[in-house]
């Protein structure tokens, strides 16, 4: 956002540069829309210039690295109903023998919640997408810098 404002000839300018700069931010950052979703797979290349990107990488890579969740207690009736309410279409969550399986799984159930990070394809490690954030950071703040300097010469001429 420094960047914009520092490049641009006037603050609506800025403003519109930012806009554009946070729309490509929350538009490539794999929550809204998965890659694999993207019709234009060129397009998924832009992720490498959204921290929100890397940012959510990383969160999700603390959240739900290497954990896994009992699931034997099953699913209450109010699940169940919010189940419904969520899969209005799905026959099978009127079928008994589903509502039994989800009210009492088994002893041996086991949610692996690692799943997540398959879903959206999130493969790196925390420390490698705290490294690239911590780049991310530093490269946008030592362009300012430079865009700075630029304009500085600029105005002494």
């Amino acid at each position: 956002m420094h960047l914009c404002a520092v490049v641009a000839p006037t603050q609506d300018v800025a403003f519109m540069y930012s806009i554009a700069w946070t729309a490509v931010q929350l538009l490539f950052n794999n929550f809204f829309i998965t890659f694999r979703e993207v019709t234009l797979g060129w397009l998924t290349n832009l992720r490498f210039v959204s921290a929100v990107y890397f940012a959510y990488e990383g969160i999700a890579t603390v959240e739900f690295a290497g954990v896994r969740m009992a699931c034997s207690a099953g699913v209450d009736a109010n699940g169940i109903a919010f189940l419904k309410e969520l899969l209005p279409n799905s026959r099978l969550l009127d079928m008994h023998a589903v509502q039994a399986a989800l009210a009492a799984p088994g002893p041996d159930c086991v949610t692996e919640a690692g799943a997540v990070l398959d879903f959206f394809t999130f493969n790196r490690g925390f420390s490698a997408t705290l490294a690239i954030l911590v780049g991310y950071w530093l490269v946008t703040h030592v362009l300012t810098y430079l865009a700075l300097l630029l304009v500085a010469r600029k105005e002494r001429r």
